[in-house]
Parts: C-alpha cells; structure tokens; sequence
C-alpha cells in the first residue's frame, strides 16, 4: 500500500507565505498543497499528523525550543484550526500523540508500516532523515521538489554532535557541521574523544536523547486516532465561503476526483 504522511504544521506554516492575502489565505494554500501533493504521490491512504507536547524532551532539557518566539497573530490560530476542522471531511486518518511530537508519531507509522508499504513523508525538517535507513520509507521536500537522499553517516550521532540551534539542543563546543561528519563516521575516533573527555560524552548523549525519534507504545494512553471520509457538499460549502474560487471554479472537477479516489482506497482498506 503507498503511504503518504503529511507533517501537517510544517505544512501550515509553509502556508503563511504562499498565494493571496486575507481571512483565509493560509487555509487556502494549505488544502491546494494538500491536493497537490496527493495528485503528486497517488497515496491510497493519507495521514495527516498533529503535534502533541514534547514532555520527555523538556524532562530532559527544559529549554526545549524555547528559544523561539510564538506566533502572535490570531489570524494564523484561528486559520490552524479551521484547517484541522475541515480535514474531518477529507478520506484521511488524523493522528495524534498529546505527549509526543508529530515527528515521533510520524516515525511511529513508518516504524510500524509493513515492510510491503511505501511511505513517503511530506515536510521540509531534516530530522526525517534518520527514518530513511528503512527501505520503504521516502522523504518528499516539498520546498526543494524532490526526495531527499539518506544521510551518509548516523544522522543522530551527526546532529548530536553538533547540536540543533533549531530545537535550542545544545552540541559539543567547537564542532561544526564537518568535524561531526568525519566524527560520525569513524565510530572508533568518536570513542576515543569521550574517553579523554566525558563531558562531552555527556551533552552527546543530552543532544542524542532529543534528537532521535522516540519509540511510543501504541497501547500508551494519550493517542488521537480518527478516520474520515470525504463529504464533498461540506467541503464545496466551506470552500465557497471562504472564497476559494480557484478551487471551486474550473478546478473543482480535479479536486473532487482526487478525493473521491482517495476515499474509495480508504473505504476498501476499512472492508479489508
């Protein structure tokens, strides 16, 4: 079965700075990238995935991405929702963990994909890298247009020892992007700098905990599953009230197609 994941706030806010202005412009952008990455990968099953809170990240730095500043325009929230809304009416599965971020969920499907699957991520962050040492699993950027390739050393141990200034995950003083390629890739000199120096090994082993994708129970309580299909009326209404006339006009054909689609394969795989 094709497998499309869809990193859906890296999506939303990709959204932000795509076509048109106004109430709903980020609604907009986010169901035409949507569609478009759907027409792109004909999926027969579409996941779209939600952030939770990173509680065993900040137990282990309370300063987890906080360095960055929220975003304050109502607008944007108030769009984020409607769009989460609206995916109800869609032929896709949403899923969420409350305490697990959207990228450990997203590495809990493709870990728990059959090896007969092919699953491509949507998103444009780099930490889907360390998924692709699984052969059924592809990394879609859909800023660059094209499929990242694997890392050629240990993603983890690569931005471990060098930090993630992204997530505020401090590195190792005075390793850059090339010192930890060539670390990474000689496991045996790796070694020999924590022996001589364990303090190192220490914000190694911090940075790593963060980094890599975390293995969650699928019986833990705090999972936010749910299935839909589409409802065509609904979503022609919503989409006429928010003015979204490149979509209902000449287009509306294609995009109902591809839906409809969609929510046949979801509704055979639901039988089955």
């Amino acid at each position: 079965m094709k497998i499309l994941v869809v990193d859906a706030h890296n999506m939303i806010h990709r959204a932000r700075f795509g076509f048109g202005k106004g109430d709903h412009a980020i609604k907009f952008n986010f169901f035409r990238s949507l569609k478009s990455e759907i027409c792109r990968h004909a999926p027969e099953k579409v996941y779209i995935v939600n952030e939770g809170r990173p509680v065993h990240r900040l137990e282990i730095n309370k300063d987890y991405k906080g360095q960055r500043k929220p975003i304050t325009d109502p607008g944007f929230h108030r769009q984020k929702y409607e769009i989460f809304d609206l995916c109800q009416y869609l032929p896709i599965t949403l899923m969420r963990h409350v305490n697990y971020e959207c990228d450990d969920v997203i590495g809990f499907i493709c870990k728990n994909a059959s090896s007969e699957d092919e699953v491509t991520i949507i998103s444009s962050d780099s930490d889907f890298i360390q998924l692709l040492n699984q052969d059924n699993v592809k990394l879609w950027n859909p800023v660059k247009k094209k499929f990242i390739e694997p890392w050629p050393v240990d993603y983890v141990t690569w931005k471990s020892l060098k930090g993630d200034a992204t997530d505020n995950v401090p590195g190792i003083k005075g390793i850059g992007d090339k010192r930890a390629f060539s670390l990474a890739a000689d496991v045996s000199i790796l070694e020999e700098m924590f022996q001589k120096d364990p303090e190192k090994k220490k914000t190694f082993d911090t940075a790593f905990k963060q980094i890599l994708l975390a293995d969650i129970d699928k019986d833990s309580d705090g999972w936010e599953i749910k299935n839909f299909t589409f409802d065509e009326k609904i979503i022609f209404q919503a989409f006429t009230q928010c003015g979204f006339k490149a979509i209902i006009g000449k287009s509306w054909d294609g995009w109902r197609q591809t839906m409809e689609e969609l929510n046949d394969n979801t509704c055979k795989q639901a039988v089955n």
